[in-house]
């Protein structure tokens, strides 16, 4: 069984790439070999470890490493440089002074066709990509269909949510919001003290900073469980009640 990278599961059709399950092996080897001598932040530091993980699924289970590259923990705050640095990473990856480190000699007139297309993949990737069809239907739908998305175990899908989120409620777009806005900011106080997911619990925190207004009953009946990283910016919340507003849509695209 073949492994497939595609861009996201709306592109049914497209299939980026289709790999045995050696050279899906031998392709994330090589740009984890890549980066281990870049400095990286956290953000980049969180895509490698993702493929690095794909390359462990493969490896206990070979053909089920197959996954879509809005999938990969893309931070929207630093996607721009995270791009950039994965361009590098990959680019570098089919040089030899990257695949003479292998224990064996790859076909490299093979791999390299696969780095360039998932490259040229991560090079085309805008905010617009990080959700898609599927996120905006799941809003759509409502907010058991939100709450369901939010409550479940694909950590992925909460990102994508919660990033087509952010573009729903900022004022600039005028969408409706009636009987939404106070529920959700039920469900993403919830996030917050629940999930276990370092970057979805930010997300949520920033919806509920940027676009909710007090009381924040949830955060400060339950501030216990808040994780330590969040807790002074959660209490800050809890003592003003006023979130802190950020730019509109339109001023933070100009």
């Amino acid at each position: 069984m073949s492994n497939r990278i595609r861009l996201n599961a709306a592109e049914q059709k497209e299939i980026i790439l289709s790999m045995s399950n050696q050279g899906t092996d031998t392709f994330l080897e090589l740009i984890i070999l890549s980066a281990a001598d870049q400095d990286m932040t956290a953000s980049q530091q969180r895509l490698i470890d993702y493929l690095a993980e794909r390359r462990e699924v493969n490896m206990n289970a070979p053909g089920t490493a197959s996954f879509d590259v809005v999938e990969m923990p893309w931070s929207k705050e630093t996607l721009q440089e995270d791009v950039a640095f994965m361009m590098e990473v990959i680019g570098k990856a089919e040089k030899p002074e990257v695949f003479g480190k292998l224990e064996y000699r790859p076909d490299m007139r093979i791999v390299t066709p696969w780095l360039r297309k998932f490259g040229q993949m991560i090079y085309g990737l805008d905010k617009d990509y990080i959700y898609g069809t599927e996120e905006i239907e799941a809003v759509k739908a409502g907010l058991a269909s939100i709450y369901s998305i939010l409550n479940g175990n694909d950590a992925g899908a909460k990102r994508r949510l919660l990033y087509y989120l952010d573009w729903y409620i900022d004022p600039y777009y005028k969408n409706d919001l009636s009987g939404l806005v106070e529920p959700l900011k039920e469900i993403l106080q919830d996030v917050v003290i629940r999930e276990n997911e370092e970057d979805v619990q930010e997300e949520a925190f920033h919806l509920l900073e940027a676009y909710m207004d007090a009381p924040y009953e949830i955060l400060e009946e339950n501030i216990h469980k808040v994780p330590r990283q969040f807790l002074p910016e959660v209490k800050r919340l809890i003592k003003t009640g006023e979130p802190e507003r950020v730019p509109t849509a339109y001023s933070r695209k100009s």
